[in-house]
């Protein structure tokens, strides 16, 4: 297999159209084209269905793509191999994390990464959870530090840095946060199903934390009734401290909760904290210095709440 071509027709699989794969890789479309049918006589086989806006792979396009990933990762992982033994080399590595904490992390610990590894840069993307996921898996990204719930994890690798639990949250002024006491506990616990006739503010449906939520709600009963859907879980907070909806929050955005009131779940849901990569794939010196620092971040983060 020709390294080159290689690359050529997993830009077409990832782009599912030639022309937007052409402008990808810099290269007019007739050119990519025929490096294409090239290929397809050389198999004896298409590797797309071919429609006007959309192609896909067919099932010999699937196997091809399969081996073509995997020589790539080999690729990979032999230069990142080389690199650390010679310990000198100019590196990029691409990180996949969620905005907010994500960037939070990143911007505390990149200074000391430069300082132990100077020749070697990260790029973050901010990114959601299950969109990171599959850019692992496809080889699209080096790392992934992602939010994620036991059960929506996928088949690639995970570094496990810490669990999170979740809360509810309820305005201190609503009736049922003056009518619980705390005694010696720090969050009393609620049975969620006083709440079945508030209204809530949740995060958008597609998000990893909205899973967890889903099922913190089906295993209480009932269906919550939504006021309004967020792509920022640290702006939730503020809904709850105005007094006009409660939520489910996870511990990181517990910090300064003027106005709310915190209650643990019968269940304790949580979801993880993790690094992910892609399966076979060679996690060099650097990232795991990154990894490192990053456990650091998240125990003292933890220790100062």
């Amino acid at each position: 297999m020709d390294l080159k071509q290689i690359e050529y027709i997993l830009k077409i699989a990832e782009e599912k159209n030639v022309s937007r794969a052409a402008m990808k890789l810099f290269i007019s479309q007739s050119a990519l084209n025929q490096q294409l049918l090239k290929l397809e006589k050389e198999l004896g086989a298409p590797l797309f269905y071919r429609t006007r806006h959309n192609w896909e792979l067919t099932e010999i396009g699937e196997l091809y793509v399969q081996g073509a990933r995997e020589i790539m990762l080999t690729k990979k992982n032999t230069y990142h191999r080389i690199a650390d033994v010679l310990d000198r080399s100019q590196r990029s590595f691409s990180l996949g994390m969620p905005g907010g904490r994500g960037i939070a992390m990143f911007t505390s610990i990149y200074p000391r990464f430069l300082q132990m590894h100077p020749n070697v840069s990260i790029s973050p993307l901010e990114i959601g959870s299950y969109d990171m996921q599959n850019m692992i898996a496809n080889g699209n990204l080096n790392l992934g530090f992602i939010t994620i719930g036991p059960r929506e994890k996928t088949n690639i690798n995970y570094i496990h840095i810490c669990s999170e639990e979740f809360y509810a949250a309820l305005p201190s002024s609503h009736p049922i946060a003056r009518s619980i006491k705390s005694r010696e506990k720090e969050y009393p616990q609620l049975d969620l199903r006083l709440l079945k006739d508030e209204s809530f503010v949740l995060m958008y449906q597609k998000s990893s934390c909205r899973a967890v939520t889903d099922s913190i709600f089906q295993e209480a009963g009932f269906s919550p009734n939504i006021l309004f859907e967020t792509s920022s879980a640290a702006g939730i907070p503020s809904f709850v401290s105005s007094g006009i909806c409660c939520a489910i929050i996870p511990k990181c955005y517990t910090k300064n909760m003027d106005g709310i009131s915190l209650f643990s779940l019968p269940s304790h849901p949580y979801w993880d904290l993790d690094f992910c990569y892609a399966r076979q794939s060679y996690v060099s010196q650097p990232l795991k210095t990154f990894i490192e620092l990053s456990k650091d971040y998240w125990k003292s983060y933890y220790q100062d709440q």
